[in-house]
């Protein structure tokens, strides 16, 4: 078996919140914005993909 090929996805943008509002994105685990005022648990480039395919519905 070999291993799966490398995400060839945008990595998210590095985080301007607090240290303690930062949390990991509940699809592709990279650092976000995810507690707090303003917290999701998608990092945007995941919420872009949640929105493109709910806009194509």
């Amino acid at each position: 078996m070999t291993s799966p090929a490398p995400s060839v996805r945008p990595a998210p943008p590095l985080p301007t919140c607090a240290p303690a509002q930062i949390g990991p994105c509940a699809h592709c685990r990279q650092p976000t914005h995810r507690y707090g005022h303003g917290g999701n648990p998608l990092c945007p480039v995941c919420l872009a993909e949640v929105e493109a395919a709910r806009a194509q519905k």
